[in-house]
């Protein structure tokens, strides 16, 4: 297997295009130097937009490449959520490409946040089999063609501040097909191709300070999901209880940690069963890598501020799969341990680029580049 590098990176970016813009004032300012002109919260000042080339490898993309952008809007209201919207367009050496929107609103006191995803993907992944002792040697390849909207809408409006209800709609249609001459070694599942379209709900306790980067308070997610091929071509549900933690230790340093368990039922597309992305909740491995009707994931984070726009993190993972909750409980556990540098895209609102290495059952390596922390 080979080793996941590095290309060009130089702790996120060695000399990333960054640029802000002072209301009232409209300067352009030189890319690196937007240190210097960190927005404060003031009517003179206020940074609109941030963008950064992205370069990079990991074993999902091989090289990556691409540039991802933000614009911020300023709050409604004197002390408010700064609402943003997301832009980011990534392609790889394996012939892989994404192009994702993420806008973030926050109204009514900040008492309703409102988050949509739309996103076209042209992929090419992994599949290792079912189960939660894959071989990463032996896998088959597949495309997928994907078209999502998604959409989620969270309110405390009626109840205490850290309460929170809300819904959720999930409408996608994806185009999978396998390579068959890869299928030696391993039994393929139906492909799923077709509309995947759900309505949900979420049921949650906040008392995080910061949403991008928090140093105190804890999070509590209930989240299910319901697809019926009312909607779509499938019927099947989904589950999460997702806990995170956060506490301030010392010298610009917090601790989080994190425990997620998930659960899908009926005709689940194999895509969409329980496990790690690889990206936020065991970082390292392509998305699935194992895989079952129940998954747990736990996390644990130091982050520390290092100092003009740049931090790290050191952290440890653990995850496992099962059929159902006895088996899950019995296997064994997947570890990885690791590290990473960010760089600040907003500090004011404690916006951070992240790319992090980790060391995957002490056997083999990986790499993910991202916005914002993990959990």
């Amino acid at each position: 297997m080979e080793l996941v590098k590095i290309i060009a990176l130089g702790l996120m970016a060695a000399a990333p295009l960054l640029a802000a813009v002072s209301e009232g004032a409209a300067d352009a300012i030189a890319a690196g130097s937007v240190a210097d002109t960190v927005a404060a919260d003031t009517t003179e000042h206020f940074q609109r937009f941030t963008a950064l080339p992205v370069l990079g490898y990991s074993e999902e993309t091989k090289l990556q490449f691409g540039a991802m952008g933000i614009v911020f809007f300023k709050p409604l209201e004197k002390g408010g959520k700064v609402n943003e919207i997301d832009v980011s367009a990534i392609g790889s050496t394996r012939k892989q490409f994404q192009f994702l929107i993420e806008p973030y609103y926050y109204l009514h006191h900040d008492q309703i946040a409102l988050k949509a995803d739309l996103r076209y993907q042209n992929w090419v992944a992994s599949y290792f089999g079912a189960g939660n002792d894959p071989d990463i040697d032996k896998f088959v390849i597949y495309d997928r063609e994907r078209f999502k909207f998604g959409a989620r809408a969270e309110s405390s409006v009626g109840l205490p501040k850290q309460l929170r209800y809300g819904a959720e709609i999930h409408v996608e249609h994806s185009d999978i097909s396998f390579r068959k001459s890869d299928a030696d070694n391993l039994t393929l599942p139906d492909e799923h191709s077709g509309w995947r379209n759900g309505l949900g709900y979420t049921l949650g306790f906040d008392t995080r300070d910061n949403l991008n980067w928090s140093r105190h308070g804890f999070l509590v997610r209930w989240q299910q999901m319901f697809y019926s091929d009312v909607l779509g071509d499938y019927s099947f549900d989904t589950e999460s209880l997702d806990l995170r933690g956060f506490t301030y230790l010392f010298w610009e340093t917090s601790m989080a940690v994190g425990v997620l368990w998930q659960q899908a039922n009926g005709d689940v597309p194999f895509d969409m069963l329980s496990g790690p992305d690889g990206i936020k909740r065991f970082r390292g491995v392509e998305s699935l890598f194992f895989n079952d009707k129940q998954a747990l994931i736990v996390q644990a984070e130091l982050r520390k501020f290092l100092g003009w726009r740049l931090a790290g993190t050191i952290f440890f993972e653990g995850g496992k799969s099962g059929d159902h909750f006895s088996e899950l409980w019995r296997n064994k556990w997947h570890q990885a341990i690791g590290f990473g540098g960010q760089l600040a895209l907003n500090l004011k609102e404690n916006l951070y680029a992240r790319g992090e290495f980790s060391w995957v059952d002490f056997d083999h390596l990986g790499m993910t580049v991202y916005l914002r922390h993990s959990f």
